[in-house]
């Protein structure tokens, strides 16, 4: 297991960075502002249109450093994964997962993590919700207990996405009810994407795009191909597998990080400002909620598998390795990640 270090987030639009004796230098005004040691970074992601050198380039794909370009409204523009060669005969297995018969298997114990885990976020906040909001989240538990239970006879991926698709629509119908906000302005209502319609889908989809890069490099650095997958279909620019490993951790991870800023007021409307283009962090507001992020991933969780405590940015790391392992067929079903209560 590779230590994972920091990620460094880019949110000024006027930096130019480039490589200096061993270090990632941020320059403002043609001086230098501050400089971070290359061997201590997993990840750089860039917010806007800060400058980056070509030597910058190069060095992350030699070091094998993910770069990810969001724009500030958290759009993904695209990743620099560069030449990471890995592993070509796990490559070769993974192309012919879907040969073997073996990928519907793998699908669906993604899905029955991810919908295990969206049943337990939503039964822990049913324990601290009032008594009309606890009586809606268990009922949407039991029926996400019976969408679950329905899996193992699933024969197909399409029978199986349909089947997440509608968990995915409980799940959310709900998801109001896990708030405990006066701010109206915070109100989910529903899910909505490309643009999202409010704040709270504007952080989510924030969040989600930069966990989707972190399962990106964890599964590139083990030597898979982040673009074939097997839950999301293939398509030209997505990371379906990267897609598919996310799933396992929405509502544990990412949706659980965002309950619980908007329910102690650590984020509220008047953190985000609306254009022409869409709903966006203020720029103080997005750099305070980069920083409450990166905390919350150092948090340890004891993984259920191995019974171990882990920091939770190691968790895409874990199971990217797990994938592997079922891919070149070392074990004999894919263990997802279980998030307890």
């Amino acid at each position: 297991m590779r230590r994972i270090n920091k990620t460094i987030y880019i949110t000024s639009d006027d930096l130019y960075i480039h490589c200096d004796s061993g270090s990632l230098a941020l320059m403002k005004d043609k001086s230098i502002v501050t400089r971070i040691p290359v061997t201590a970074i997993e990840q750089i992601v860039v917010f806007g249109n800060a400058t980056i050198s070509s030597y910058v380039i190069k060095f992350c794909n030699e070091n094998h450093i993910l770069m990810t370009y969001v724009s500030e409204y958290g759009n993904l523009y695209g990743n620099i994964i560069g030449t990471w060669y890995g592993n070509v005969d796990l490559r070769d297995k993974q192309y012919r997962l879907h040969d073997s018969g073996r990928d519907i298997s793998f699908v669906r114990n993604i899905l029955l993590g991810k919908m295990n885990n969206s049943r337990n976020v939503i039964m822990r906040c049913a324990k601290d919700a009032s008594d009309e909001s606890a009586d809606a989240l268990y009922q949407v538990a039991d029926r996400l207990k019976a969408h679950i239970t329905m899996l193992p006879e699933v024969k197909s991926i399409d029978e199986l996405r349909i089947e997440e698709a509608n968990a995915a629509s409980e799940y959310f119908s709900v998801f109001d009810n896990m708030l405990k906000t006066d701010d109206e302005s915070m109100s989910f209502i529903k899910r909505s994407r490309r643009p999202p319609e409010n704040n709270c889908n504007a952080i989510m989809s924030l969040l989600y795009t930069l966990f989707t890069g972190d399962c990106a490099a964890a599964l590139a650095g083990i030597g898979l191909d982040v673009y074939k997958g097997y839950l999301h279909a293939v398509r030209a620019g997505r990371k379906s597998l990267a897609c598919d490993l996310v799933e396992e951790f929405r509502a544990c991870i990412v949706d659980k990080f965002i309950i619980t800023m908007i329910n102690r007021k650590q984020l509220t409307g008047k953190d985000f400002q609306a254009d022409a283009t869409g709903i966006k962090l203020k720029h103080a507001s997005l750099q305070r909620v980069l920083q409450e992020w990166e905390k919350y991933k150092a948090k340890e969780i004891v993984h259920p598998l191995y019974q171990k405590k882990y920091e939770q940015k190691t968790l895409p790391y874990l199971q990217a390795q797990l994938m592997a392992q079922y891919i070149r067929g070392d074990i004999p079903e894919y263990p997802p990640f279980a998030w307890k209560q």
